[in-house]
């Protein structure tokens, strides 16, 4: 990585914070990504089975407006997407690389990754939001899960890095 091209993480974070208060504004809440992956998986299972996909809850309540794929969180997160390819181009830092340890073979990175991915997800759900949308937006806004849910993330963060650090190596 060119360390040249690397923004100041001040102000990424400012960026980032400006970002918040903009969609607090603007939309009237603040970031987010996980719904927009329940959304496209309703809106799959809509697809494929509609009597079904409208009597789970769950999905119903987007699968019933109009237009499903015209909600917010789709162009935010396609924006993140578009968004961190461009300024990695226009750093010169893009490059298609597998990040792993130097002992762990590539089909192990792919399966760690993805259920870690996988267990994210689900658990972004369970707790009626993800990283950015409780943490950030909840943060931001001083509510006790927010915090609650930094911290945990912290601590079972470290004591992950610790179980898993042999991977690495």
């Amino acid at each position: 990585m060119n360390r040249e091209n690397v923004w100041s993480s001040y102000v990424a974070g400012i960026g980032l914070g400006l970002t918040l208060l903009a969609t607090f504004y603007i939309v009237g809440w603040g970031l987010g990504a996980s719904s927009a992956f329940s959304l496209l998986t309703g809106v799959g299972l809509d697809t494929l089975r509609p009597e079904f996909a409208h009597r789970l809850e769950y999905f119903a309540k987007d699968l019933n407006k109009e237009a499903p794929l015209m909600n917010w969180i789709l162009f935010e997160v396609g924006g993140l997407f578009v968004g961190a390819l461009v300024g990695s181009l226009m750093s010169g830092n893009f490059r298609i690389r597998f990040g792993k340890g130097a002992g762990m073979k590539n089909s192990t990175r792919m399966v760690t990754a993805f259920t870690g991915g996988v267990l994210i997800g689900f658990a972004g759900r369970l707790a009626r939001g993800c990283t950015s949308g409780v943490a950030l937006s909840g943060g931001a806004q001083l509510a006790v899960a927010g915090w609650v849910f930094v911290i945990a993330m912290f601590l079972s963060g470290f004591v992950a890095a610790a179980i898993f650090r042999r991977l690495w190596s």
